[in-house]
């Protein structure tokens, strides 16, 4: 929106009038402006036409603005988008475990499980299908069902990928069990040594499949 300086004054001078105050001489570039036309002279408390008039098409201005905002406004207010604020709208701690969206973490314990006792289940709350069990991985579940509520489906590649990582960080960490285990009742020096190598590689594995579902989360956010 353009307004030209004759356009504020005017403005002035009705705000003036209406309002009872002195009103504000005509600058000499509108009187020269005004020269070939018929000027109008107004009274003291008077609004001559020609203030009516550049009142009237400064507030046409404003409005086109306005609207020109508004529209602007509804159309940003319509874009589709799962933010961490509409995340924390929708999540709900329950008794055995987080509700997001249309789907829930359950945490589950099972004292025999080799890869650790806790361990987390993804379902539907609404249809009580179950996505996927025995998740060793919280960043796993979490980042299942933040794809899920974006739209993803559960045999996307990107929740696919999050379930490979998962599994491939519970078979090293089984690993790394089993060959510490080894490593302290054998007396065998060298298979201690061989255990323990065996050992470390396959902690670095599993702390490799642990960074892979961490930055496949970031990418999610």
């Amino acid at each position: 929106m353009t307004v030209t300086p004759e356009d504020r004054d005017a403005m002035a001078r009705l705000l003036s009038v209406i309002n009872g105050d002195p009103v504000p001489p005509i600058t000499k570039k509108s009187l020269s402006e005004s020269s070939n036309n018929l000027i109008e002279l107004a009274g003291p408390g008077q609004a001559t036409t020609a203030d009516i008039a550049a009142m009237a098409d400064v507030l046409s201005k404003l409005n086109s603005l306005s609207n020109h905002v508004v529209d602007d406004m509804i159309t940003e207010s319509t874009q589709p988008y799962y933010s961490e604020a509409s995340e924390a709208f929708q999540t709900e701690r329950t008794q055995t475990g987080v509700k997001i969206g249309r789907y829930q973490i359950l945490i589950k314990e099972d004292a025999a499980r080799p890869a650790g006792k806790q361990f987390y289940s993804v379902y539907n709350s609404v249809t009580n299908d179950t996505i996927a069990d025995y998740i060793s991985l919280y960043e796993t579940a979490l980042t299942v069902i933040r794809l899920l509520n974006s739209g993803k489906f559960a045999n996307s590649a990107e929740v696919r990928k999050l379930f490979e990582q998962d599994d491939a960080y519970t078979s090293h960490k089984l690993d790394a069990i089993m060959f510490k285990r080894k490593a302290n009742t054998t007396k065998d020096i060298a298979k201690r040594d061989i255990f323990e190598s065996r050992l470390q590689a396959s902690m670095d594995r599993c702390m490799m499949a642990k960074k892979a579902i961490k930055l496949l989360a970031k990418d999610v956010r």
